[in-house]
Order: C-alpha cells, then sequence, then structure tokens
C-alpha cells in the first residue's frame, strides 16, 4: 500500500468517526460541524505533510483553502456575537432565493 493511500485511509476514517459522534449526539450546527471537520483535515494534512516535496505542495494549497474556510466560520460566528447577523444564512438565502 502507498503512502498516499495510507493518508486517504486515514483522513476518511477520521471524517466518518467525526459523523458519527455528531449524529450520536444529535448535532445539527453546521458551523460546528465544518470547523470540526476542517481542523480534522489540517491535523492529518501537517502530519502527512513531510512525505515529499510535490506532495508538500499540493497539500500546503489545500491547507489554506481549508484554512480560509475556517476563517470565514470563524468571522461569521464573530458577527453574529458582535451584530445579531449571520452572512452565512443570510447568503444561503440569497442563492436559495435565487435558485429556479
Amino acid at each position: 500500500m502507498r503512502i498516499y493511500d495510507n493518508y486517504i485511509i486515514i483522513l476518511t476514517s477520521l471524517l466518518l468517526g467525526t459523523t458519527i459522534i455528531f449524529a450520536l449526539v444529535n448535532e445539527t450546527r453546521l458551523d460546528l460541524c465544518l470547523g470540526v471537520y476542517l481542523i480534522v483535515c489540517l491535523a492529518v494534512n501537517e502530519l502527512y505533510i513531510y512525505l515529499n516535496p510535490k506532495t508538500k505542495r499540493g497539500l500546503n494549497k489545500v491547507n489554506y483553502l481549508l484554512l480560509s474556510g475556517f476563517t470565514l466560520i470563524v468571522a461569521s460566528n464573530i458577527a453574529e456575537i458582535l451584530w445579531r447577523i449571520n452572512p452565512i444564512e443570510i447568503a444561503w438565502g440569497i442563492i436559495h432565493t435565487r435558485l429556479p
């Protein structure tokens, strides 16, 4: 088994385990679920980033994307605390109303 196969198996197992835990505790908050998924992915990527230089460049791009998504979730939560508006729900409402 190649190291990439091992990476995919570990990442999917951790994400599946996280999903099962969320289902068992009836967690329905999307921001919490996405935040935990992003942290799990970032942690696994950091463990596997020392594979080789090509893999490091690819996983760094993924890490930047995941970190920016996590930053958006945190900024949304801060906006909700300060101004009592949730930008993610507003954006979802705009997208949902424009769909046919």
